[in-house]
């Protein structure tokens, strides 16, 4: 593919700094877009930005010459072998993540417009911005992740303001509150905000194992009404139990096009797919950053679905109905996979 270097504007430092690329198709109209991408980039936050329009790809910016001075980069890799290969991941993303948007459609929760994959110590992000038009970001170091996700929001957001559309609350960041996040222990010491008198409904397939008392009463102890209203663990080799809060009547808005139950046997359709799903991209991103994937979050119109691993087989399924609750209920899950790791482990310990 036939890329040229983009001068970037004297005048701007914080702009010099961005490495620019872009296809032969690509007119001086794209200047201001490319300049808002060049502009999101930081150390500690996003590192490289590429935008496409139907799988192929129009332009992209980055920081990794900075990165590869100081040896920030993976071991065993370049500069210019990860521009490339960070740049081929979209092209990837674009046909695996239009499969995803179709499977999760039944949900009657909308389109499929923002993805989150966390591979070892780094995150790749997927961000629609109208049909055919999308975004992907990569930030490189754990640390990063959050930091580079809410700057491919703004971006993605920015992108929409410029084009005159109203924007999409990507992850449901403009309601987040960094300041205030959950801590480990919360989801130990409290009974949790609701009980099975105040509508809990929960399922179980298969042996679990002795942990799966504990990780039930986690996995309810994580549900709220107002942030997270299923939450499920899965074991393919096993079997499933799962938690959910969908019969309050204070959700009643989100079941006018499909029934409660519908949605929750559509949640398990979906994770029994899951594996294949996580399979796929694996094996697409391997070539791009080290580590398998284990944690990834599906945000939709409405709400997201949250995918983590758990050790090596069994993962955690969860979902949040609220699009202004998105951030929150990633948190949830976030404690919920440490805790439940936690019980798995001990249980391991114990068999020794």
């Amino acid at each position: 593919m036939d890329r040229n270097r983009l001068d970037p504007p004297a005048q701007d430092t914080s702009v010099m700094a961005a490495a620019r690329h872009h296809a032969a198709h690509v007119t001086s109209d794209s200047q201001e877009f490319i300049d808002l991408c060049a502009e999101t980039l930081a150390r500690d936050g996003l590192h490289h930005v590429a935008a496409y329009h139907r799988g192929v790809y129009n332009y992209s910016v980055d920081i990794l010459d900075e990165l590869g001075r100081d040896g920030s980069l993976p071991d065993g890799s370049d500069t210019g072998s990860s521009r490339e290969l960070y740049t081929r991941v979209g092209r990837q993303l674009n046909f695996l993540l239009g499969r995803m948007d179709r499977a999760l459609r039944p949900l009657e929760s909308g389109r499929l417009i923002r993805t989150v994959l966390r591979l070892g110590e780094a995150s790749v992000f997927h961000y629609y911005l109208r049909p055919g038009e999308y975004l992907t970001g990569v930030s490189l170091g754990r640390d990063n992740d959050e930091s580079g996700d809410r700057a491919m929001a703004g971006l993605a957001t920015r992108f929409g303001l410029a084009l005159r559309q109203r924007g999409l609350n990507y992850g449901g960041f403009e309601e987040g509150d960094p300041k205030d996040p959950l801590r480990w222990r919360d989801l130990e010491v409290r009974s949790g905000p609701v009980t099975e008198e105040e509508a809990l409904h929960t399922d179980r397939f298969g042996i679990l194992g002795s942990g799966q008392g504990e990780i039930r009463a986690l996995c309810v102890s994580a549900l709220s009404a107002e942030d997270l209203q299923y939450a499920a663990y899965f074991d393919p080799a096993a079997g499933f139990l799962s938690a959910d809060v969908l019969e309050l009547a204070s959700l009643a808005p989100y079941f006018r096009n499909i029934s409660r139950q519908e949605r929750r046997d559509r949640y398990q359709d979906i994770a029994r797919r899951l594996p294949f799903v996580v399979a796929r991209l694996n094996h697409s991103l391997k070539a791009v950053l080290p580590g398998r994937l284990t944690r990834t979050v599906f945000d939709v119109d409405e709400g997201a679905l949250y995918y983590f691993a758990v050790g090596d087989g069994p993962f955690l399924l969860g979902a949040t109905l609220h699009q202004d609750r998105v951030f929150h209920a990633d948190r949830r899950m976030n404690v919920l996979n440490h805790c439940v790791e936690r019980v798995i482990k001990e249980g391991k310990s114990g068999e020794n």
